[in-house]
């Protein structure tokens, strides 16, 4: 998911169904008038509000296969929503272990990273956007009924910047401005922050923090300590050994090839004219590309692609339907002050070839589609591809005023709704058909990872309390029957992407745990809630609260089997990281004097591992 569409931050005091406690359902396909379905009066749907709201408030229900009745008195608690914009804390330690856990199971064995913003504020300047804020990744490593936890703010140049001068230093890609202060005329202050915060992906060897926007470089992160590795870049980034020039990025949405598994990305570069789309593989085994020179084809007008989809033949894209401020994008903003949703425009599902890169692009014009993330896409035989997506009903970055983070003031009532559609295309006739999956407002999309560009029967997603908002729960939806099974929290709590993780020696689609992260804003604590992913209903297995210290929200995670750490080596990683960000800071006060702007040289790459 390309976070240009932060789905999960949405508040809303909507109606929702009367689902008030912690609560578990299968729930079937809603059944059109006259297709079979008892015609139900006014005192019979009472009756059945009644019911359910009974259910809810003894706890958890059992499964259900009951359509959900909708009420009208419960809603979302939208200050708790918002105090899960948290500046992150830093541990005192670096990390904690927490023994004996309850309901852990005993096969999941190895470490959980997730990435998001984590930091709004430096001094008295406060970013705009969430999503302007800086990464900050958590892991949770699980090994015999233990969990250690770390967390820590990706040190990125930016944010040693922004701490250095105590104010907002530089432009954001979402609109955050920078802070008054400094030299006026600092050429720097109009470049966007590289907040390596959009999500985290572990591929041969080395973990790494990518960034939302803009030919960003991923960070290295140290697994065990979470300390920035100090990559080739003069920033600190990492190049991927010299696979990305000066003008590409790594993407904000990698993936991995459930067939090959080859690592692929898309870099994206608007202009007036055209946007320039380029698309990298690497195959397992090296960091090395697949091909010398990356496949690359133009899009016309100025455009942005949220998220991209890989089958074994074909990479695809989907084109919302915006129009351009030409002026604009002419002196070089930002894509998110230039855009803007043309609701009498169309759509297109852009196919490109992965394998041969000479032949041409194809081109199908759709709906007004606005694809926020892929869940997935396949070959069903010949040139048929099916393709399942998030889709909203508009595209919208979200706006504030500029001196007040959009959060505080947000209008739930004008947030787009996402739900679950499938496109199926005949790319020998340009032509396709549409049905909705599931009409849940959802986010977080995925399937089995091993399933990456193959068939697929469940998507699994996060789900909102009501029609609209913030998401609360974790839901599988299977697309052959529409069934969909979930588990909702209570409505002051909050989760994030349900990460499915395979069970060791299994292989079946369903075989695996959903891991995500809570925040109850009432409470003002975040948990750990690991989820059965053959029977969501039930619930949690096991919930684990995160006891010094509660998380801001997240966005994207990874799983790196097998990969676990003794207290005695963390004590040592992390005294040994201590002595870099020690050394580093040194050198940081060192070479303050060397530049005319007052610090242009300073948070480069220098002579030490890691910050």
């Amino acid at each position: 998911m390309e976070v240009s569409s932060p789905c999960f931050l949405q508040p809303a005091v909507l109606p929702k169904p009367a689902r008030t406690g912690r609560e578990g359902r299968r729930q079937a396909p809603l059944s059109a008038p006259g297709a079979g379905a008892p015609a139900l009066g006014a005192s019979a749907i009472l009756a059945l509000a009644a019911l359910q709201r009974k259910k809810s408030g003894a706890g958890r229900s059992a499964r259900s296969k009951a359509v959900a009745v909708q009420a009208t008195d419960a809603a979302v608690d939208v200050d708790a929503w918002r105090r899960g914009f948290r500046e992150a804390d830093e541990l005192e330690d670096g990390f904690y272990f927490l023994d004996d856990v309850q309901g852990l199971p005993k096969d999941l064995c190895g470490t959980y990273f997730r990435n998001g913003p984590g930091k709004f504020q430096e001094g008295q300047s406060k970013v705009v956007h969430e999503l302007d804020g800086d990464g900050f990744v958590l892991a949770l490593t699980f090994q015999d009924g233990r969990v250690c936890v770390r967390h820590r703010l990706v040190q990125t140049q930016g944010l040693l910047r922004d701490k250095f001068a105590k104010r907002i230093f530089a432009k954001g890609y979402y609109g955050t401005p920078p802070a008054e202060g400094g030299t006026a005329l600092d050429p720097r202050k109009g470049f966007p922050k590289h907040t390596a915060n959009a999500g985290m992906i572990f591929w041969e060897e080395q973990l790494l923090a990518v960034g939302t926007a803009g030919a960003t470089k991923p960070y290295m992160i140290d697994p065990a300590t979470l300390g920035t590795v100090l990559g080739n870049e003069d920033e600190g980034s990492w190049n991927l050994d010299g696979a990305l020039d000066s003008e590409t990025g790594f993407g904000s949405c990698p993936k991995v090839c459930g067939t090959e598994g080859c690592l692929s990305f898309i870099d994206q570069t608007p202009s007036l004219a055209s946007t320039t789309v380029k698309y990298l593989e690497f195959a397992p085994g090296a960091w090395r590309p697949r091909y010398p020179k990356p496949r690359e084809f133009s899009v016309g007008g100025f455009t942005r692609f949220a998220d991209f989809a890989i089958t074994p033949k074909w990479l695809v894209l989907a084109k919302p339907p915006l129009k351009a401020d030409g002026l604009g994008a002419a002196f070089g903003k930002t894509f998110a002050e230039v855009l803007e949703f043309d609701p009498s425009g169309a759509g297109e599902l852009i196919f490109a070839t992965r394998l041969r890169r000479d032949e041409q692009e194809i081109t199908v014009p759709v709906d007004s589609l606005v694809c926020e993330e892929f869940a997935n896409a396949f070959e069903d035989g010949g040139a048929r591809i099916v393709v399942d997506m998030v889709a909203a009903t508009r595209w919208e970055l979200g706006s504030s005023d500029a001196a007040r983070p959009r959060w505080e003031d947000q209008d739930p009532c004008n947030m787009p709704k996402r739900s679950l559609v499938r496109y199926e295309v005949d790319l020998k006739t340009k032509s396709f058909t549409k049905r909705s999956l599931c009409d849940r407002h959802l986010g977080f999309v995925s399937v089995n990872p091993s399933l990456n560009g193959k068939k697929h029967q469940f998507v699994y997603a996060a789900v909102a309390h009501g029609d609209v908002g913030p998401y609360g729960g974790v839901a599988k939806i299977d697309v052959e029957t529409g069934e969909v099974d979930e588990w909702l929290g209570g409505t002051s709590e909050f989760v994030g992407e349900p990460l499915f993780v395979p069970k060791e020696g299994l292989d079946g689609e369903e075989d695996g745990y959903l891991i995500s992260v809570s925040f109850n804003g009432k409470e003002d604590k975040s948990s750990v809630l690991i989820f059965d992913a053959k029977d969501i209903s039930q619930g949690p297995v096991c919930q684990i609260p995160l006891e010094q210290s509660a998380v801001p929200y997240g966005l994207k995670a990874c799983w790196v089997p097998d990969v676990t750490y003794t207290p005695e080596e963390m004590k040592r990683k992390t005294t040994l990281l201590r002595m870099f960000v020690k050394k580093s800071t040194e050198w940081n006060a060192m070479e303050m004097g060397f530049s005319s702007f007052g610090g242009q040289a300073l948070f480069q790459k220098q002579g030490v591992k890691m910050r």
